[in-house]
């Protein structure tokens, strides 16, 4: 129980963080996507499941304000808790540059993915433009933001896993 609601808490956090603070702040036209961090954080740490969740309450939340259609962003951001997930499961993540390496490639999946879902299927080609003023500036946020959210995140995870861990020496 204590889980759910630290993932609600910090996915509501997330999201008015990224929509309102950063939105507020631009520094170079984009903001960061602190939705997909935290997905791909989460995926990688916990596992398939936590990312998947996480991904898909994140999308949604980003569906319901900002989306055309329910379910687009979901779908993306619970592929990608799942793609890390499964990465997480195969390696061991000690140093920060796998990570690093890894949100950067979950953000350029993302951008990529609403690039040719979101503007080319609808007839708009730019995609150097789109590159240069959207996707490489997230992904200068990205990486900056993973670097400072990383260990708190992994903390987090690992504080919550020994508050359940007692919780069910208790039980038995």
């Amino acid at each position: 129980m204590k889980r759910i609601i630290a993932y609600i808490l910090l996915i509501l956090a997330a999201f008015m963080l990224q929509n309102n603070f950063f939105a507020a702040i631009k520094w170079i036209d984009c903001t960061p996507n602190l939705l997909l961090i935290i997905t791909f954080m989460f995926g990688l740490i916990r596992g398939k499941l936590d990312g998947m969740l996480i991904g898909f309450a994140s999308g949604l939340l980003t569906d319901f304000f900002f989306g055309a259609r329910i379910g687009y962003y979901a779908l993306i951001y619970m592929a990608i808790g799942y793609g890390n997930g499964i990465i997480g499961g195969l390696f061991y993540m000690e140093s920060s540059l796998p990570v690093v390496l890894l949100g950067l490639m979950s953000d350029f999946i993302f951008n990529i993915y609403v690039f040719l879902t979101g503007f080319l299927l609808k007839g708009a080609s730019g995609f150097g433009y789109y590159l240069k003023k959207i996707i490489l500036p997230e992904m200068v946020y990205t990486l900056l933001l993973v670097l400072i959210l990383y260990k708190p995140v992994k903390a987090l995870s690992e504080w919550l896993e020994k508050t359940e861990k007692k919780k069910a020496k208790k039980f038995v």
